[in-house]
């Protein structure tokens, strides 16, 4: 969504004369540190470094919590594919952990089994409105000596507890991509309340680059400092710009979609073989940028997430996604073929990211029984679910007679 409001920042931020943090200072703060300051406070946490996008995000998150080659980070087997191609980007082994079957989110069993000596990080992914037990996984990470880092793509202004997800980490990552609750089209943002990770996370995404304090007009606000090798990974004015709008109205939307998808609880629960992930009692306000319908198999039929969404799609003139495969059997995670790996070098490397190596019954039987709705279907009033409701009706009585 955007507003009058959005297009006047849009254009105050044409007509500033800076287009980027790397641009001369104008004398005013540019907007992308007002969007970093006012996300900082959004979500309870001390400092707010904003980057081109949530990989980007990832990427200089995980940089800054230490993790590098050779070491091990655990990351979700069903979530999306940036999050273990950036531990790859940082030369490291993403070692995927199977999920809970009733949140789809990381299981702290087996999170806990497959720590090892090498293991730096933990990347606990809050998927489809749920999370991860953040209790659990917290104890776990300070006792075993690891980092903690959120991923907070899929939940922008959740709670738990009454606190933000984002702030119980180490540090958080979102995405500001255009299907998320909050967006800028391309964009991210990493959050922290540890001022020595927040220095090398300001500095990683601006080439190693400090902020300058006391920059006259007219001269880079950016000043060469050594020690740390970063990336370009800023985002601009533009986007920085349309994502703090966005931030002033994402509670009020969140609430609008809340009415909405509970509504539409209320009517799945009628719908034979179909359930939405579970959302632990802790997590006191959900936000969810995909709605989850998780298909039963002895209703559905096995994988029967292509069917059910073309049969949906076509139903409600709104394009209803399968749900992506766990990462074992993702056509998009293919580390063996990256640039990241030289098996003439190490060829004990490959044995390590060879993605099937690692059990995940839960997630790969999940990555192939679910569709998920787009979160701008719930701005609708919430008597407009039936609409849904009956489209998944639909789906299963023709699928029950095939």
């Amino acid at each position: 969504m955007y507003t009058e409001q959005t297009e006047r920042q849009l254009l105050a931020a044409l007509r500033s004369g800076r287009w980027a943090v790397s641009g001369a200072y104008t004398g005013t703060p540019s907007y992308e540190q007002a969007f970093a300051d006012a996300f900082a406070a959004f979500t309870g946490t001390a400092h707010a470094v904003p980057t081109c996008n949530g990989s980007a995000a990832l990427t200089v998150t995980l940089e800054a919590l230490g993790v590098g080659a050779g070491d091990e980070v655990l990351v979700p087997g069903l979530t999306w594919v940036a999050c273990a191609s950036s531990v790859l980007r940082v030369g490291a082994v993403p070692v995927l952990v199977d999920v809970e079957p009733d949140t789809l989110c990381m299981s702290l069993a087996a999170a806990e089994a497959a720590i090892t000596e090498r293991t730096r990080a933990v990347m606990v992914v809050h998927l489809f409105g749920s999370a991860v037990d953040l209790d659990g996984f917290t104890e776990l990470c300070r006792r075993r000596g690891v980092a903690l880092l959120e991923d907070c793509s899929h939940v922008h202004g959740a709670t738990w507890r009454g606190r933000r997800l984002g702030a119980f980490g180490d540090a958080a990552a979102f995405s500001l991509q255009q299907t998320k609750l909050l967006t800028s089209g391309e964009g991210g943002v990493a959050v922290t309340s540890d001022p020595e990770i927040h220095g090398r996370l300001y500095r990683k995404r601006v080439d190693g680059r400090g902020r300058r304090e006391g920059t006259p007009p007219g001269e880079l606000e950016l000043e060469e400092l050594p020690g740390v090798q970063g990336y370009n990974y800023c985002m601009s004015e533009f986007n920085a710009a349309v994502a703090l709008d966005g931030l002033g109205r994402l509670d009020a939307e969140n609430a609008r979609r809340r009415v909405a998808m509970r509504r539409l609880d209320e009517l799945l629960a009628g719908v034979e073989g179909v359930a939405p992930p579970a959302r632990p009692a802790a997590l006191t306000e959900d936000a969810a940028y995909q709605y989850c319908i998780r298909l039963d198999p002895e209703v559905f039929g096995p994988g029967a997430k292509h069917a059910v969404s073309a049969v949906m799609t076509q139903h409600l003139g709104v394009h209803v996604e399968p749900i992506d495969s766990a990462l074992s059997d993702n056509v998009l995670y293919q580390p063996l073929a990256s640039g990241w790996f030289r098996p003439d070098l190490d060829p004990r490397h490959a044995r390590e990211l060879d993605p099937s190596r690692f059990s995940l019954p839960v997630a790969e039987a999940a990555g192939e029984s679910a569709v998920v709705l787009p979160h701008r279907l719930f701005l609708a009033p919430p008597e407009r679910m039936e609409l849904i409701a009956a489209a998944v009706e639909k789906a299963r009585a023709q699928l029950s007679r095939t």
